[in-house]
């Protein structure tokens, strides 16, 4: 896979088939929390977002930064900060002329009849509090500006900063550049980390950032590292459960109820130190709701289902 869009999510999935006698579990959410005596939530379920990120190397982990292009700078991989992972693309501006840093070049995006809507982001750190920083989406002679940001002030902490561009319906197949410079002429260091760059046709609204060692049903499409990355839809269909209660105390028995508020009058008991597991599909689509009979016991367990579309 490469170059993927959220519209691909059904690709993604093992068998995206609803049929439940042939669809296998392929998401699970592991959950652990004490309980009371009021009814509360253990885990919910939803799709969440779908994303892509076609930057192949977003965190700066491989050594490699040949995709990224200087322009008035000096760029090189540190490890000495890092929004995320071990490392951060360091830019020494030149100190000549405003728009001082680098930039990375989509493939060409292919053509649609309908708007396609970019979305790009990366997060920064100045090595002083000084000068700032801006992103821009731009042609591939640098001579069309798309979109740009507000300027950022850097600071010794991360900041995150986004733009978007609309390309209009019936757009010849392009390519785009996200570029990450100066506003205004100066000469800070400055970190680049969590670059991504978004091809959506549903929205203007920017992600989450994304990459392939972001967590659970986030992954690489490739080698790590070296590969566009997506995230997954999460489970919105519970078909599983294993649920422990970690107590010792004999009256504090924790009651569940799937898809509506647990009462100890009509939730499915579960005893100090034993566990609930399911032999057979369930099909909920809410919460997992608990409540104890007295004292606050801790619940542990997971919940397995799919994805359904």
């Amino acid at each position: 896979m490469a170059n993927e869009r959220h519209t691909d999510a059904r690709t993604w999935e093992v068998d995206s088939s609803t049929r439940q006698s042939v669809h296998p579990y392929t998401k699970y959410k592991p959950f652990r929390s004490a309980t009371s005596t009021t009814a509360a939530n253990l885990t919910s379920v939803a799709r969440g977002e779908i994303a892509t990120n076609w930057v192949t190397n977003p965190r700066i982990e491989a050594t490699d930064i040949g995709i990224f292009t200087a322009s008035g700078s000096a760029i090189s991989r540190s490890t000495a900060q890092q929004s995320v992972g071990t490392a951060s693309l360091l830019v020494n501006p030149a100190n000549s002329a405003n728009h001082e840093g680098f930039y990375w070049e989509s493939p060409k995006i292919p053509f649609s009849v309908n708007p396609q809507y970019l979305s790009v982001q990366v997060e920064h750190r100045g090595a002083s509090a000084s000068g700032a920083v801006k992103i821009e989406i731009k042609d591939t002679t640098n001579t069309v500006q798309h979109a740009v940001s507000d300027s950022s002030d850097l600071a010794t902490s991360w900041t995150r900063i986004t733009t978007t561009y609309t390309i209009p319906g019936s757009t010849a197949s392009a390519a785009y550049r996200l570029y990450v410079t100066t506003a205004g002429q100066h000469n800070i260091n400055y970190y680049v980390d969590k670059i991504m760059f978004e091809v959506r046709e549903d929205t203007t609204a920017v992600s989450t950032y994304v990459d392939g060692a972001s967590g659970i049903n986030y992954e690489w499409t490739g080698t790590a590292n070296a590969s566009t990355s997506i995230k997954r839809p999460d489970a919105d269909v519970i078909r599983g459960i294993k649920i422990t209660n970690e107590s010792s105390t004999s009256a504090e028995i924790v009651y569940v109820a799937f898809d509506t508020t647990a009462t100890t009058s009509t939730g499915i008991p579960v005893l100090a130190g034993a566990t609930l597991e399911t032999n057979y599909p369930l099909d909920f689509r809410n919460n997992v709701s608990g409540i104890a009979a007295q004292g606050t016991p801790t619940v542990s367990g997971v919940i397995w289902g799919i994805a359904g579309f």
